[in-house]
Order: structure tokens, then sequence, then C-alpha cells
């Protein structure tokens, strides 16, 4: 029986190759992008997975504000190195504890042999217990005892063989360069690690031992940053062990205050609070200590695709029943041969199995074809065949596979199989036309998703044109960032050279910005601002607009004494009037009064999504460092490309050891609106489609229905109405679907739109122009595709209609 099914099933498919086409094509659209979507989650949620051992290792986390966007207390990744030694003195159910360099900077160079020097991304310090802590695969090496003496290095399995082209490299000597005026450390590879199999949160290329992470500071005011991971005697209960740690940690805190001579109260005021806790490696990844989380950042691109798949399924749905009235006879011949209801449905789902199955196939293949585009939209590697999940992931396409199959087969089936055989037989259809008002709804439901869709399209457009088109406060053309620190000599010698215009250095600018808070005292009044240390040309060099007073110049002294300038909104919180006044800043030792000589318009350093911190520019290095990686250079002319390679020959006479790496302004900005732009295009594509698909269920339902008033209208031409008349008679059933889609739609995409838009802190107000463009393209396109059946149905010759009454 399941034979003669299949064979009829193939049959009935290669019939109608334009039907199946369409349902098998709409279905396998759907499906790419759920399965593209199942291959992101699996990725994700396997993070450190690659060993069972690592479900005894923690990551610590202090509660702190070093750092923070916006200077305010998180828990964060990296905190006081003197943490790790506390722990394992003080809780003795962590085994060991491990300190390693959260990888600052942007990257280090490296020099094998006489090979020209290369950046490398990743390369971190660590103590060494290490390995004693995380279980990785030694390919040469020992585990245990690999990076036990200073100025070791144990490499990734794949930076072996792009150094050396082999991984059998023990004993070979590498020169590693932290940064440009570094003479280089030569270390000897003492081991090589296999990349793991699944991705991992403690990323590295290689970890070095230089033996300075063993050391703390000396001085109690001292801090130095890293990161700490401890691997437990067994498995924790982690609320247990996080009050213990809370205890241990409150008191260290407390005896450090006390030689410090620092009130522990006055410190943890404002709602500031110490704290240290243990986090399971492998919730690390779903649990960032600053940032979104992977599952929060993927929620529009979820709803996306479940929405592209339920359109292919209603789509399916519609099609499928559009040619049940073909495929009446065929059921009240095997109804009256003996057929049982049961059996037609089993060969009606058995259709649809085969259109999914295919369906599926033709899925995967995409997924290959797209897999490239969509591994660099969301900056992760992906692979469907090579994946390490392939068992789990072909196990949920299966039972994709069945629900699709149960969701877009059993509705059509049920409703062939309940056609009365003796009136179809005699050419009358109309039992068979039941549940209109369930297709109906389908219909409205893939247009309620296709206009919600067109709406996002215009109102995400507006917002990137309004934030690609905002005033950022300073100038981003013809400025370049180098990723270096400050130093005379390179300066004025690129300084020198036809074209430069400004060469200066900043704690913050847009792509790289570095916060640090302090609070001052202005008018008996205590405020917390944040502070950023510039050169004399910085802000010049930035094309900073001046609101009033003045910026910082070479010709008043003073300004690398104790002048400041500050931005509106600092001003703003301030008061009125404030150039001229001074203030002050509590330092432990003694205090420091700063005069404001000017106000800068806000500029923006960051994302969107964050507002302006109330600022304080200063000159002097009191309070705050220079040193973090910007070097500005601001050409005069638009043709820069041969200064900088004038700079890049400078800079290689100076620091032959370390290749230079700069990015210009323009590319940090475009950066910020990469995930916005983004998710534009997953949204202008999933648009395209979902309308497509919604038509092609329109036009569906428009044949559906005019074969289901083929009598109507035959008597109503006889009558005397006109081809006109009968057009506009069928267009306004389906314009009253439409519509009330369109008001379904409105207030779904209204709270969704107004949702996305409360991420960012510059944002447009609503537009109303999205929601008028979305019911008249929705409108003009539905009645154009239903006028195109309708004129068929009109055409016709009413005597064939009723010929047999």
């Amino acid at each position: 029986m399941f034979r003669l099914n299949f064979k009829i099933a193939l049959r009935n498919l290669f019939k109608n190759k334009v039907y199946a086409a369409i349902n098998i094509g709409g279905l396998a659209i759907g499906l790419t992008a759920f399965v593209l979507l199942l291959l992101f989650i699996n990725h994700e949620a396997n993070y450190d997975k690659w060993s069972s051992e690592l479900d005894k290792v923690y990551e610590l986390r202090e509660r702190h504000d070093f750092f923070t966007p916006d200077n305010k207390q998180y828990w964060q990744d990296n905190g006081d190195s003197r943490i790790a030694n506390l722990v394992k003195e003080k809780v003795p159910q962590f085994k060991y504890v491990t300190k390693i360099d959260k990888g600052w900077g942007s990257g280090r160079a490296i020099k094998v042999a006489n090979a020209d020097p290369i950046i490398v991304q990743e390369i971190k310090d660590a103590d060494s217990l290490f390995f004693k802590v995380f279980p990785y695969q030694f390919i040469q090496g020992d585990r245990l005892t690999a990076i036990n003496a200073p100025n070791t290095i144990v490499l990734k399995q794949s930076l072996a063989m792009r150094l050396f082209g082999t991984d059998k490299v023990l004993g070979k000597q590498i020169k590693i360069v932290v940064w440009q005026s570094d003479e280089g450390t030569t270390m000897t590879v003492t081991g090589v690690v296999a990349d793991p199999p699944t991705a991992e949160s403690v990323v590295f290329n290689a970890i070095t031992h230089s033996g300075r992470r063993e050391a703390d500071p000396e001085q109690v005011g001292s801090s130095n940053y890293c990161q700490f991971y401890a691997l437990a005697n067994e498995t924790l209960d982690t609320s247990a062990i996080n009050q213990t740690l809370q205890k241990v940690y409150v008191d260290f805190k407390k005896a450090s205050f006390v030689q410090r001579k620092i009130s522990f109260n006055d410190f943890y005021k404002n709602g500031k609070t110490p704290g240290l806790k243990a986090v399971p490696l492998q919730e690390v990844h779903a649990k960032p200590a600053l940032g979104t989380n992977w599952l929060t950042k993927i929620k529009p691109i979820i709803a996306l695709s479940i929405f592209l798949l339920l359109v292919s399924i209603i789509n399916f749905v519609n099609l499928a029943t559009a040619q049940s009235v073909q495929r009446a006879k065929e059921v009240g011949v095997k109804k009256v041969l003996g057929a049982y209801k049961k059996q037609l449905v089993v060969q009606f789902l058995l259709e649809s199995a085969i259109q999914s199955l295919v369906a599926l196939f033709i899925s995967v293949i995409l997924v290959e074809v797209l897999l490239p585009t969509f591994g660099n939209q969301f900056d992760v590697q992906l692979s469907f065949w090579h994946s390490e999940q392939l068992a789990s992931m072909l196990l949920q396409l299966f039972g994709v596979f069945v629900l699709i199959t149960l969701l877009a087969g059993f509705y059509p089936a049920w409703i062939l199989s309940k056609y009365n055989p003796v009136k179809v037989l005699k050419g009358n259809y109309e039992s068979g036309f039941s549940g209109v008002a369930l297709r109906n709804g389908l219909v409205v439901v893939q247009f309620i998703i296709a206009v919600t869709f067109i709406i996002g399209i215009g109102v995400i457009y507006k917002q990137t044109d309004y934030v690609a088109n905002k005033d950022l406060g300073f100038n981003r053309d013809k400025l370049i960032n180098i990723a270096t620190n400050y130093e005379d000599t390179f300066a004025e010698r690129i300084k020198r050279i036809p074209g430069v215009k400004y060469v200066a250095t900043t704690t913050q600018v847009m792509g790289n910005a570095f916060n640090v808070p302090e609070e001052i005292r202005y008018n008996n009044q205590d405020f917390q601002f944040n502070t950023v240390t510039v050169t004399m040309d910085a802000l010049p060099a930035l094309g900073v607009q001046v609101v009033s007073g003045r910026i910082f110049a070479p010709e008043y002294k003073q300004d690398t004494v104790n002048t400041v300038v500050l931005n509106e909104t600092a001003a703003k919180l301030l008061g009125k009037n404030v150039i001229g006044k001074q203030y002050d800043v509590l330092d432990t030792k003694e205090k420091y009064t700063f005069q404001i000589v000017g106000v800068i318009k806000d500029y923006h350093n960051e994302g969107f999504d964050k507002a302006v911190l109330p600022t304080i520019y200063k000159v002097t290095r009191l309070g705050g460092t220079s040193n973090t990686n910007n070097l500005l250079v601001r050409f005069d002319s638009e043709n820069y490309k041969p200064v900088i390679k004038s700079i890049e020959a400078e800079w290689k006479k100076l620091y032959p050891n370390f290749p230079i790496k700069y990015t210009s302004v323009e590319d940090s900005f475009k950066e910020q609106l990469k995930s916005t732009n983004r998710l534009m295009q997953l949204v202008i594509l999933f648009s395209i489609i979902s309308v497509v698909l919604s038509l092609l269920g329109l036009f569906a339902l428009s044949t559906f229905m005019a074969k289901r008033r083929t009598k109507e209208i035959a008597i109503r031409k006889i009558l005397g109405a006109s081809d006109f008349q009968i057009i506009n008679m069928l267009n306004r059933s389906f314009l009253i679907l439409v519509l009330a889609a369109n008001l379904i739609s409105w207030p779904i995409a209204f709270i969704l739109t107004k949702n996305w838009l409360s991420g960012f802190a510059y944002r447009i107000d609503m537009p109303i122009w999205p929601f008028l463009i979305a019911t008249l393209t929705s409108v003009m396109i539905a009645l154009f595709t239903v006028s195109l059946q309708a004129r068929k149905a009109a055409v016709n010759n009413p005597v064939d209609a009723l010929k047999y009454e």
C-alpha cells in the first residue's frame, strides 16, 4: 500500500510541476533560514563543552568600576591579581587558581628566525598553573610542566603550523615583542596543544609564561588587573561557594583599606558594593561580564526566522487547498472503490512528506552555499557536515521535518479526505469548500507578517540614516588612529611629514575609549564625572566644536598644570556660566584645584546605544593617563594614502620588530553601525521573501475562491454584470482581508520597533510614513495579484459553468 501511495504521490507532484516547485521552493527558503539559525544556536550553546573536566572549572568575577563603559560597578572578568592567592589560601574547595592576561592592546609581534615579524592576536601571559586548570590536549610537550620555567611558550597547533609549517616545534625559539619600543623576549616552545573542536571562552593562540604573573604589586595601593580561573575538587554548589567567596573578599578589602588608611564605608557608598563570585565556565559565554549575551543579541533573528518559516508553512497550506478542486474527483473515485478516510489522509500526508523532504535537502544545499556569508555577518566559523554537533543537528532536522510535514500537510489532507464522493463525481464541489474562514485567516496572518516586515524596514532605515548622518561632535574625515602610545621621537618625525596636520593622543576616541571616573567638588557639591587625558593638539586633531571659552593651546602654559575643558553634558550638570570657575579633586594625599577654560560640544566615542558621559578633558597627567594605544594623525588633504606610506616608513626605521597597525576613524564609525546595518539587511531580505510567499498564498486563495464562486459568477454575468463588476466583487473580499491584516500589524509593528529603538540612547521619533507605505504597498500588490485571477474568472463563458445543471 505504501508503495502504491508513494507512486501516486510522485505522479501527482510531476503532474503539477509548477505547484510543487512553488511549494517546495517556499518551504526550502523558510527552512534555510531556520537551519542557519539552528547551526548558530548549536555553536553558541556548545561553548566550553570540549572536555568533561571543564565541569569543575570556574571563572572568578570581581565587582568594581575599573574600565567600565559608564564608570558604574559591574561584575567583571578581570580583577586585582591578589585575588588568586587569596582564594588559594582561604577557599580549600579550589585545587588550583590560575592568573591570565585579559589580552589588552592590539596583539603582539612574533619574530621567528630571519622571517619578518607578524602581529598575532590573543597571545596571553599566564602563571605556571594555567594548564593544570585547563585540560588541553598536548600534541607535544607535557601538560603539567610545559610552562613551569620562565620565558616558555605553548602554541596552539594552528599557530604552530602558521609560523613553522609543522607542529613538531619543541625547543624552537620565538621572539615576542609586546609593544613597539619593547626590545623583545626570546621564548622557548615547550608545548603544542590541539585546537578544541568546539568554541571556547578563554581564547588564545599562545600562552606565554614570563614569570611576571606569579608576582603581585608590592605597594598596597597599586593594582594589577588580570583574569582568574579556578579548578575545583568537585562540581560545586555556586550559591554556597559564592557566600564563602563574598565573606573572604569583604574581609580582604577591609584589611587592605586599613593599610591604605581608607574608610570601607566611605569607599563603598552611593550604591557601590564589594563582591567576588564564581561562575561555572560553561555558563561564561551565555552570561558575559560586560555586554549582552548571545541569546539576547539574536532574538530579532530568531523572530525573523520563525516568522519566515511560518509564512512558508501557511503558503504550503494555501497552495495545497487551492489544488483541492483538481483532486476532488480522484478522492471521489477512491472512496467509491472502498478507500477509507484514514488511507486518504496517509496518502496526502505522504505527498506533504515528500515535498518537505525535498525542501529540506534543498535547504541543506542552500545552507552550505550561504554559510560563508552568514559566518562573516556574525563573526563565527560554522560548518554543517564537519560540525561536532552533526548527529544532534540531524536529529533536530528530523524533528523539524516531522513537524513541518504535520503542520503543512495535515490540514490539506483532512480537507481533501472529507469530500463527498457522490457530489464531487456529479461536479458539485460546494461541500468540499469548508474551512474558508481558516484559509482567510491564514492569508491574514501572512500579510500581518509581511506588513510588519515592511514597516520594520522603514523604521530601521530611518534610524540608520539618522545615526549615519548625526553630528558626532567631531570631524571623522582625514583622521587615523595608530595603535600605539604617544612617543615624542616618533611623533616629532611624523609631524615633519608634508600632509600631516596634527599628531596627538587621547584616552577617548571612537573605537578605543578608556573611561576613568573622578569625583569633583564644585560649589560645595560632589559630582561624578568621566576624565579624559589628552595632549595639547588632541582636541584640534579631533576637530571638536567649541561652545564657549577656548580649548587647550601651547601659548597657555597653565594648560599643562591645572586647566580643564568640559563637554556640554558636564557643563549642564554644573550650571550656567562655568567658564573661569574652579573645582577641587580630593585625592588620598592632597587636594588639586582645576580651572574650567572651555566647553566643547559632546562628541561620540562609543556606540549610539550609550549616552555621552559628562566628561572633563585635561592635558595634565594628574588623575589620569594618555597611554591607551591611541595615536591620532590628522591630514590636511583628502588624498592621504601617500602620507600613510611615509608614516609607515618612519615607523619601520624606529620599530623594525613591530608592524604598524592603524585604522581610520571613519572605519571605526562604520563598525559602530555594523550590527544595525546587518539587521536591516536581514529584515529587507526576509521582507522580500515574506511578501513574495504571501502573494503566492493570496494567489492560491483567489484561485480557490474564484473556483468556488464559478456558478455565482456565471449567473451574475447572465444577469448583466460586466467583467469590471465581477473583478471588483472578487477584489472587495480580499481587500477586506488585507486591510484587516494592516490594522492588526500596525500595533504589533509599533511595539516591536519601539522596543528596538529603545536600545539606542540617540534615536528618532516613531515615523508614520513606514506604516502608510506598508499599507499602500500591500493593498496595491494584493489588488494586482487578485485582479489577474479575477479577470480569468470574469471572462470565462458562463454556459460552461452552468451546463451540468
